[in-house]
């Protein structure tokens, strides 16, 4: 098993004290005649799937190393580099795993923020040809570009980190690992019928684009039905009006209440507002997803008495075995606590490279298979459109839930 960096990463990694990581960079072989796509999305079949002793995978992350200074005494590192170099350490830790478990692996990373070879040049570069899987944690305009090329040499790209579609509409290729807004919102309307079917259902929203998209997702779920008492508002500003909640919803009932802002701080605001009504009239809130990084939530007396729901594309549970390892090992290296950066890098690449060992690749027919997950339970399923597959997307998800600081999730 070989990771593989270019000189100037090697100085900075070794720099930063960093793990030992072989260098010694290999010339990459075009596998398709003319770069030319065999795809048709009428007639679409994946090609046999073919095993192999070791498995090629590229992996790109944001690490802005070229920006480092190394004659200044670094105290710490800013927070987007971080994030980047931390998903790089999650990945070697899966790789030295599953080496130890006999797995070999030809593991190339990138800076996607390099000045010498961005994306798009290092798309041009032939480099990645003979990939048989990449691996990424990038922006959308990044990974568009990647998974346009993933689609042309039907190499599958595992999105790792965002839940964005980059563009995509018909790529059998393409793997979005954190849920779309859209699956959020679907997890969240299944939740609320089956726990407070009889509730007033009141979701607010603000007049911008992505709220108004979260409202017409819960409106347009063909999965659920509407709740019988469903009703929505609206705001003209930041801030909900209470008054005009009451107007309306029947008090007979209790109520759950949906903010759909997707600004964490626009939430707490709210939050706040909805408090000393909780539980004179039983409202409980479901919040958007960004509401996982509202640390408050986990405070007795922030919020008492309110149940405060959100949806969560994965939970680690700081103290069962998968996760101690993960975080043992990345102390070892790195000193420190390990960052879902970090987890969300082990678990890509262990999964998937799991997967290429058990059926080759292409590995798709078998991509929903489970028996690799580390700490997720990945639930990856096609999504289709006039019965072709425009991606595939992880639908598992968690509801979380708070009452007086304390955390439960199902």
């Amino acid at each position: 098993m070989g990771i593989n960096i270019d000189v100037m990463m090697q100085r900075v990694f070794l720099f930063l004290c960093f793990s030992f990581v072989t260098c010694t960079l290999h010339a990459q072989t075009k596998t398709k005649e003319g770069g030319k796509s065999l795809f048709s999305e009428k007639e679409f079949s994946y090609p046999k799937a073919v095993r192999k002793e070791k498995y090629k995978i590229a992996v790109f992350s944001p690490m802005y190393l070229d920006s480092i200074d190394l004659e200044k005494n670094l105290t710490h590192l800013p927070k987007p580099m971080l994030q980047g170099l931390d998903f790089f350490k999650g990945v070697q830790i899966a790789a030295d795993t599953l080496n130890k478990l006999g797995l070999q692996l030809d593991i190339h990373v990138f800076d996607s923020k390099s000045f010498s070879k961005d994306i798009r040049q290092l798309l041009g570069s032939e480099q990645l040809d003979s990939m048989d899987l990449l691996i990424a944690n990038l922006g959308v305009s990044d990974l568009k570009l990647l998974a346009d090329f993933a689609k042309r040499k039907q190499i599958n790209l595992i999105s790792a980190t965002s839940p964005a579609d980059a563009g995509q509409t018909a790529n059998p290729y393409f793997t979005i690992l954190q849920p779309r807004l859209v699956s959020h919102i679907e997890k969240m309307h299944r939740s609320i019928n089956y726990r407070y079917p009889e509730d007033n259902v009141v979701f607010i929203n603000r007049n911008i684009a992505a709220e108004r998209n979260a409202l017409a997702y819960f409106k347009n779920d063909i999965m659920n039905s509407m709740p019988g008492r469903f009703s929505e508002i609206e705001l003209l500003g930041d801030e909900l009006d209470m008054k005009q909640i009451f107007k309306s919803i029947d008090t007979n009932y209790n109520s759950t209440i949906i903010l759909g802002m997707l600004d964490p701080n626009i939430t707490y605001r709210n939050l706040k507002l909805i408090l000393p009504f909780a539980k004179q009239y039983g409202i409980k809130v479901y919040c958007m997803p960004t509401s996982e990084s509202m640390k408050s939530l986990g405070k007795t007396d922030e919020f008492p008495m309110m149940p405060v729901y959100y949806t969560a594309p994965y939970v680690i549970d700081k103290i069962t075995p998968s996760s101690l390892y993960i975080n043992r090992e990345y102390r070892r290296i790195m000193g420190g606590y390990a960052s879902d950066y970090v987890y969300k890098g082990f678990e890509s690449l262990y999964f998937f490279a799991n997967l290429m060992k058990k059926f080759g690749v292409p590995f798709n027919s078998h991509i929903s298979d489970n028996a690799y997950s580390f700490i997720t339970p990945y639930k990856i399923m096609p999504v289709k459109e006039n019965g072709l597959i425009k991606f595939y997307e992880n639908k598992y998800l968690y509801i979380v839930r708070y009452e007086n600081g304390i955390m439960t999730y199902e």
